[in-house]
């Protein structure tokens, strides 16, 4: 009856999925909420890519770079060409500045948040390697944020701007791996939020001068 019981809670967890989405630098999604000529997305806390089986078991992990799925078509809805992707700057900041972040959670699974930064100046276009070039801090000197509970909220924290870098045109991106699905740990044990994850990312122009 145990095992019986595991299995089952195993098969709730992992279809359960979580909605989030940055609001402060808004993400291209959101940016309707607060501009009117931007085209609206009513699915904005929804960029999962494309889902946990089709990130996983379709594309081995592959996500699209802002949070579409790995297999629609380039540009994507919220890379730069795409629907959303419009290239509008919503947040001025300064070179080692402490930036404000909000990010909503309205179905919060635990797990942490990261964030990474693609200079469109030096690379010319939004890639993995150049998001890589830029791995953002929390203000607190960590290179993530863990959820503290489960509850439903809005999180605000504060995470540094390179000192070392100035851009026209960057581009801030939020990734949340929650940690509701049931896997496989690094030390052999099974349990909720090991193994692959359900995952988020959102993607907002800046400006950093």
């Amino acid at each position: 009856m145990f095992k019986i019981f595991v299995v089952l809670c195993s098969v709730l967890v992992a279809n359960v999925y979580g909605h989030g989405m940055m609001l402060n630098p808004v993400g291209r999604q959101s940016r309707w909420r607060y501009d009117s000529s931007a085209p609206p997305n009513y699915t904005d806390n929804e960029l999962y890519c494309g889902g946990i089986t089709a990130l996983w078991q379709t594309y081995g992990g592959k996500c699209g770079l802002c949070g579409d799925s790995y297999g629609v078509p380039t540009p994507r809805p919220h890379e730069l060409g795409g629907t959303y992707g419009a290239g509008v700057v919503v947040g001025k900041y300064s070179p080692g500045q402490n930036i404000p972040v909000s990010v909503k959670l309205s179905a919060n699974h635990k797990g942490y948040f990261k964030f990474d930064l693609c200079n469109l100046d030096v690379f010319g276009k939004e890639s993995e390697e150049c998001f890589a070039a830029n791995a953002i801090r929390i203000s607190n000197g960590s290179d993530r944020y863990d959820l503290p509970s489960f509850d439903p909220q809005t999180f605000e924290l504060q995470i540094q701007a390179p000192s070392n870098l100035k851009c026209q045109h960057c581009v801030l991106r939020w990734t949340y791996v929650a940690a509701n699905n049931w896997g496989t740990c690094s030390d052999g044990s099974n349990g909720p939020g090991c193994g692959p994850q359900e995952t988020f990312k959102n993607c907002a122009d800046i400006t950093i001068l």
